[in-house]
């Protein structure tokens, strides 16, 4: 399950997205009667695959799919069941890895940094202004800020108005970018997987390893 092999336990999805744990565990085991009334249930599938960087339209379909197959009779399908059961978990969170969901993103908004990801196949909708780069090598310009993650973590990042630019769990590597002028806020479930650069120039990890950091204001005085 990729959620695993990102080393996330259940709990950090949680925190990322708010959803209920019970509800996460229902979504990944299929168990439709955990879940309440079916739109709410597509919304939570939505939320859940986006958060692991998917594309929350692809997760939704495969989810209701694979909730179909389970409710045919076994004696119309006397081994697709069972087979079909797990292929939400392992099939629409490992059709695309979450580095080249990034690298699409990249490319799409004209973004300069040279990928090393696979080519990706469900491109996403990015937040306008936003650099989200896939695990490579960042443009170090003096006048930016970087943050990239030496391991998973939700990152959160708010600009001066106080809207959230973006917020999601990062694979190790990812970078975000954002100009040195703009007043960004950030917080993190793991202030010691998230390592801050001004320029070229590594100022630091944002904090110790497993402390959660609300709101920090990036300032060139860090």
């Amino acid at each position: 399950m990729r959620r695993e092999r990102f080393g996330l336990s259940i709990s950090d999805v949680s925190a990322a997205t708010n959803l209920r744990i019970d509800y996460i565990e229902a979504i990944e085991s299929l168990d439709e009667t955990a879940l309440p009334a079916i739109g709410y249930s597509l919304g939570f599938v939505r939320t859940y695959a986006k958060a692991l960087g998917m594309d929350g339209n692809v997760a939704v379909k495969e989810y209701k799919a694979d909730i179909a197959l389970t409710k045919v009779p076994l004696r119309d399908a006397p081994h697709v069941i069972l087979r079909r059961q797990l292929r939400l978990p392992r099939g629409f969170l490992s059709a695309v890895s979450v580095a080249s969901v990034a690298l699409m993103v990249g490319l799409w908004y004209g973004t300069q940094s040279e990928a090393i990801a696979a080519p990706a196949t469900t491109p996403l909708t990015a937040q306008p202004n936003l650099a989200e780069l896939a695990p490579a090598a960042p443009i170090l310009s003096d006048d930016l800020f970087t943050l990239r993650t030496t391991a998973p973590s939700w990152v959160k990042v708010t600009d001066a108005s106080g809207t959230t630019l973006i917020s999601r769990i990062f694979v190790t590597g990812e970078t975000w970018q954002g100009p040195t002028n703009g007043g960004y806020r950030v917080s993190v479930r793991d202030a010691g997987a998230v390592e801050l650069y001004h320029g070229a120039r590594l100022v630091g990890p944002l904090g110790e390893v497993g402390e959660p950091i609300d709101g920090l204001t990036l300032s060139l005085n860090q």
